[in-house]
């Protein structure tokens, strides 16, 4: 069962009941089935990685023209 899930030495599974009987799937399958799910509700937006990102820069941006300005004096 893990070689044809393609699972080679430890790896985590995951087992899920539903109606239809148990489903074992790998964490990858898991996670990509998870983002396939959400990606609908996601288009048009920048990731969130990307948003924090751009919100570290410009912050960083200020701070060093503040710092700029207060050599200045």
């Amino acid at each position: 069962m893990r070689r044809g899930l393609g699972l080679t030495g430890p790896g985590r599974v995951i087992l899920t009941q539903d109606e239809d009987g148990i489903r074992i799937t790998t964490a990858d399958q898991a996670l990509r089935r998870i983002r396939a799910l959400a990606a609908p509700f996601a288009q048009g937006r920048a990731s969130v990685v990307d948003e924090f990102l751009a919100e570290r820069r410009a912050e960083a941006a200020r701070e060093e023209g503040g710092e700029a300005d207060a050599g200045h004096d």
